[in-house]
């Protein structure tokens, strides 16, 4: 008798286990802040004429953009937070995305770049300096 209480003790305590080590596997732990990829928006549609962009380890290198990372065109990349570089053929900048996803940059370029504080990189300059109408 003394057996079968210790096993079914044993048993209510197994299943106890059981039924804890289910409900953890099924909890999703939250991704590191530094691994949480963030959409941020990459307007330079007021650069004209168009030209091809890159964010390199991000997009393609400039040499093989083909039509896809163009001035003409609004894209939305998914960045993890660090540094990254702007570059077209004739200009580049630096940028960073914080750990909740918002932009900054020198205050240096603001006459060209906005969007500091946002999700939204606007490239309004074609060589660092504003474009005349």
């Amino acid at each position: 008798m003394r057996q079968c209480i210790g096993a079914a003790c044993g048993i209510a305590v197994l299943s106890t286990g059981l039924v804890f080590a289910a409900s953890a596997a099924d909890q999703v732990p939250p991704k590191h802040p530094l691994a949480q990829e963030h959409p941020i928006v990459v307007d330079a549609t007021a650069i004209s004429p168009s030209i091809a962009w890159s964010v390199p380890g991000v997009t393609e290198p400039l040499q093989s953009v083909h039509g896809r990372m163009v001035t003409d065109k609004v894209a939305t990349l998914k960045l993890r937070p660090g540094r990254y570089m702007f570059m077209t053929t004739i200009f580049s900048f630096e940028f960073t995305v914080s750990l909740d996803g918002k932009l900054d940059y020198m205050k240096s370029i603001d006459r060209c770049v906005e969007g500091r504080g946002t999700s939204t990189l606007r490239v309004t300059c074609r060589k660092m300096q504003p474009i005349e109408p």
